[in-house]
């Protein structure tokens, strides 16, 4: 099978596509028969050399996060799926070396979601990993009917999903961004929208209840003007205080502060699911690259000018 992978990593990393041979499922796994995947900034930064003290497992490593596809084989032990089924969701690119820029992906059960027939293989590989994490970020946040919420990088791939996951709760969003995606991010439901190049943070509105930071590019010397006590900001990026002082700041501070690990979750796909269906919710494709163009999808996520998601066409 085709797969675009790579066998070192940092400077001399160079991703291509490779014959390799079909992976068999193992236990509590099944056989994805990949039809699109997406790109996600973490895939090509994990080639860079970025994260190594998260990444487990050796190379060569296979691109690729999300994919949306049919169940081609199942694994032992594993009940409840049968072959053919349409499929999305994602793998932990830092425990697979296994990605999803291939033909064919081992994925354990519990990250597979069925795949409604109404959601086509672009935007169900498009939406999973970006999809879940806007969810998580507005449940750490508490994200609610009422709340006043600031999403910060709003037209990026999480951001323009966390603005419709916010508003569709019932919340007021104001959201940043470049002043050329002012109609892309108030076309999403934003209610104020900020100029992120025009207005320095000291500029912005204050005190919000929650806010989601999706670049991350917030310093936390700011956080304590832009939200009013009690509280919530939520990254999608942890740090070394998300593992060492914020879990006790958070217990006696005048504010709250969180970063998402994206983990499985069938509450979150089961709104992002109902919200789709609903119209509330619309996953941006800013462009969709045959698989031998996976290089050129990457140079450009490279930019930091994607409003939306990229998708790798693989079958």
């Amino acid at each position: 099978m085709r797969a675009f992978s790579y066998h070192a990593v940092g400077r001399s990393s160079s991703p291509r596509i490779e014959d390799v041979p079909v992976p068999q499922p193992a236990a509590g796994e099944v056989l994805v028969r990949v039809g699109c995947a997406s790109l996600n900034p973490v895939d090509w930064k994990i080639a860079a050399g970025k994260f190594r003290f998260l990444v487990k497992g050796g190379l060569p490593r296979t691109m690729g996060s999300d994919f949306s596809g049919e169940i081609a084989a199942t694994g032992p032990g594993v009940e409840g799926w049968s072959v053919g089924e349409r499929v999305m969701g994602f793998v932990d690119p830092f425990a697979r070396t296994a990605g999803t820029f291939a033909e064919y992906v081992p994925v354990p059960v519990r990250f597979v979601m069925r795949r409604p027939p109404e959601v086509d293989d672009v935007v169900g590989a498009a939406l999973p990993c970006v999809g879940l994490t806007a969810v998580a970020l507005c449940d750490l946040a508490q994200v609610g009917r009422g709340a006043s919420v600031l999403v910060n990088g709003a037209s990026g791939g999480v951001g323009h999903l966390a603005v419709q996951v916010a508003k569709a709760r019932g919340a007021l969003v104001a959201a940043t961004a470049s002043a050329g995606r002012r109609e892309f991010v108030t076309a999403l439901g934003a209610d104020e929208f900020i100029d992120y190049r025009a207005r320095p943070v000291s500029d912005w509105p204050m005190a919000f209840d929650a806010v989601l930071d999706c670049v991350p590019s917030l310093p936390r010397r700011c956080h304590r003007r832009l939200l009013k006590r009690g509280g919530h900001y939520a990254s999608t990026l942890p740090s070394g205080w998300t593992y060492t002082l914020d879990p006790l700041l958070n217990r006696w501070g005048r504010l709250r502060r969180h970063a998402v690990m994206l983990e499985p979750s069938e509450g979150g796909a089961a709104e992002l699911l109902a919200c789709l269906a609903a119209g509330k919710l619309r996953c941006e494709i800013a462009g969709v690259f045959p698989l031998e163009q996976a290089a050129r999808a990457i140079e450009q996520s490279r930019t930091g000018r994607v409003a939306g998601k990229l998708v790798i066409r693989v079958a």
